[in-house]
């Protein structure tokens, strides 16, 4: 018993002290142990920008979506039991495309 409350302690600090970490690293600041300079700092933090705002697009198109009930398609009647898990994907995935571009529209060869 008692170690299942120190385990419900432990757990969600650890994760709280990993995804600080990764914030930090994908940021690129200097405090977290990145070793990046100010161009690759701000290549980081406009992908994350960006990826943000297209996370926030597509849950507003959900709403909007189930609003009106406009659910047609493959997507019509399948339920998703970890929806968070789809959110997640979308974000990364966002943040590498993002990241690709912004390197490119940002590069020193130009």
């Amino acid at each position: 018993m008692i170690a299942l409350d120190i385990i419900r302690w432990i757990v969600p600090l650890f994760v709280a002290l990993v995804i600080f970490l990764i914030i930090g690293w994908f940021t690129g600041n200097k405090e977290y142990g990145a070793k990046d300079d100010e161009r690759s700092q701000l290549i980081k933090q406009r992908a994350i920008v960006g990826s943000w705002i297209f996370l926030l697009i597509m849950l507003v198109i959900n709403i909007i979506f189930s609003f009106f009930g406009l659910r047609t398609g493959l997507l019509k009647g399948a339920p998703f039991n970890h929806p968070e898990i789809f959110y997640l994907i979308i974000l990364v995935v966002s943040y590498f495309i993002y990241y690709r571009i912004y390197s490119r529209r940002l590069s020193s060869n130009e």
